[in-house]
This record gives C-alpha cells, structure tokens and sequence, in this order.
C-alpha cells in the first residue's frame, strides 16, 4: 500500500531514510529549515573557496555504509582523502564537489522542499499527521518521520506522545567552526591536526587539501568543552581565537584574506540515548537521528535506515 510520509530533515538520517521508502513505492516529501540539503554535511561557497566547515569525513564501520559510500565514490559524488596527520583507521571518505555530494544523490528524484520550518506536528481523528509550517500552510500524510537534533525533535513530538520526552536525555556538545582563506600558501600548517576538547583548537583541517577543493582554505573546529563555554558568544568575538589556533601551528602572525565563524549548536553526540529510534504508540510519528544511536555519521545513516524499515513492516 503506497503511503505519504513526511520527513523533517534534510540531513544524512532523514536522506537514506527518504531513498528507502521512496524506492519502496511511497510518496515521500522532505521538509528542510534551511536553504540547502546536508545538515551538518556541509560546504560554505565563498570567492576564496569552499569550506566544509561541518562533518569533515565519513567512515564506515558496518557493511550498509561501506556499500553506500561504494556506491557514492562510483557515482562521483565522494572520494577518498588521505590527508597528511592521517590519525584514525579506516578509509575516510569526502563529498564532491562538497559534503552535501553524499546526500543529494539519495534525493534525487524526491519532493524536497527548502526553507520549510516545520512548527507544529498534529494527530486528526481520521488517521492523518497533520503538519504545520511557520507561514501556517497545513499539510496531511499518512507518516511523520522526525530527523531534527533532539531538542527541536522533542518540541514537535512531546505533545503528541509521552515516550519522546525520552529525548531530553540526549546529550550535544557544540562546535565553533573558523573558515579561513588566505592569498598565499602557508606551508608551515598541517593537513590535519587534533587537539583540546577544552580549547579553540580541537582540529584543524586545511580544507585545500581534500579531494575537488581549491585555494589556500582552512577549518578550525573549537572543543566541544570550549566551544559550551563560549556558546552565545558573537561570530566577531570568536574568529580572534581561531585564527590564533593557525597562529600558534603556523609559529607567526597570518593575515587571511577570508575569515568566518559559524556555531554548530547540536555539533557532537556526546551522550546517545541508546536505540535506533522512537515510534508513538499509534505508529505514525518516528523520531530517527544520530542522537538516538551515536556520535557518528554512521550512526545517523543506521537509524535512518532502522526508521524506514519499521514503516515498511507496518
């Protein structure tokens, strides 16, 4: 029986679990806040380059993700980086021409509709999820799947079932991120190098470095721990910080010709609540994400996946 399942969330979970039921015949709509596909697989556009100042790579640990990225390399929406200061096993994998290359591909075809907050999420008596957005357009499917970090999560599925509020437990850590660009090479900065939780300097990638990327560009990536204690911090109160991270790894003063600072809010899962997902007891609301599961990439893939195949078993 064909259904219509609504998706909030454009990020890795809510994409492969889009594929899946699209390709199982379903009429699936994906509703994303933002102006792009991705979530935290993400590319800044800049005159000075781009800058994945999201997620950095992808692994695989299971075999559902390996033939995933297989099937992306293949396609030529990823590819392999071996950055210089390579540090943790396993083949790491990065989108083309950005990260998001390991998500459009999974939405080909399927009605995504951008720039579409959804505020509200209701029951009717005739069996419908009803959805509401920030203008007040209500839409009606058969299925709801929530893929949003677990306090947005929980906003819009609490009212509807108590076991949701079992979101709350979830634990993020957030993440200052630093794009830099600079007109001449700096040869002294490294590939990659990790370090603090508790300091500006948790990684630094040089971005050029990847595979599909141009300009001398750089990511730095504040601590977890950091990064909560500057939280609500302005952009321009931050970028000083960053680029003395460069400054410090580089042992002189740099000068870069393109300078931005983003927070991630909800950047790391730093507690998981421990299963693959959570269903209403009526069946027609699933809460899915990396939230639920772990602090990977994967793990948003794995419970996207999970969320599908219970839908697909009603």
């Amino acid at each position: 029986m064909t259904r219509s399942i609504a998706i909030i969330g454009a990020g890795l979970a809510g994409a492969v679990c889009a594929r899946t039921l699209a390709a199982a015949g379903h009429a699936v709509t994906v509703f994303e806040k933002s102006g792009g596909t991705g979530g935290r697989l993400s590319t800044r556009r800049s005159d000075a380059g781009g800058f994945d100042h999201g997620a950095q790579y992808l692994t695989a640990r299971g075999a559902p993700m390996r033939e995933l990225l297989d099937e992306l390399t293949e396609k030529g929406t990823a590819a392999p980086w071996a950055p210089g200061g390579k540090d943790r096993p396993g083949d790491w994998h990065v989108g083309l021409p950005g990260m998001s290359g390991f998500v459009k591909p999974l939405l080909d075809g399927i009605d995504v509709r951008l720039r579409a907050r959804i505020e509200a999420i209701m029951l009717d008596q005739s069996g419908r999820v009803r959805l509401a957005d920030a203008d007040g357009l209500g839409y009606g499917f058969g299925r709801v799947v929530v893929t949003a970090p677990a306090p947005q999560a929980m906003a819009l599925t609490a009212p509807i079932d108590p076991v949701f509020s079992a979101l709350g437990d979830i634990v993020y850590a957030p993440c200052w991120a630093g794009m830099f660009a600079f007109a001449e090479p700096v040869a002294e900065l490294p590939d990659l190098v990790r370090g603090d939780d508790d300091g500006p300097g948790g990684l630094i990638v040089r971005n050029g470095s990847k595979p599909g990327r141009t300009g001398e560009t750089f990511i730095v990536h504040g601590g977890g721990v950091w990064s909560g204690r500057h939280l609500e911090s302005e952009p321009e109160a931050i970028l000083p910080h960053l680029l003395g991270v460069l400054e410090r790894c580089a042992g002189r003063g740099l000068s870069p010709v393109h300078a931005v600072a983003h927070r991630w809010r909800y950047a790391r899962v730093d507690r998981a609540l421990g299963d693959n997902h959570l269903m209403s007891d009526c069946g027609r609301v699933i809460v899915c994400g990396d939230g639920l599961v772990g602090g990977r990439a994967e793990a948003a893939a794995q419970s996207g996946w999970t969320a599908a195949a219970v839908l697909l078993d009603q």
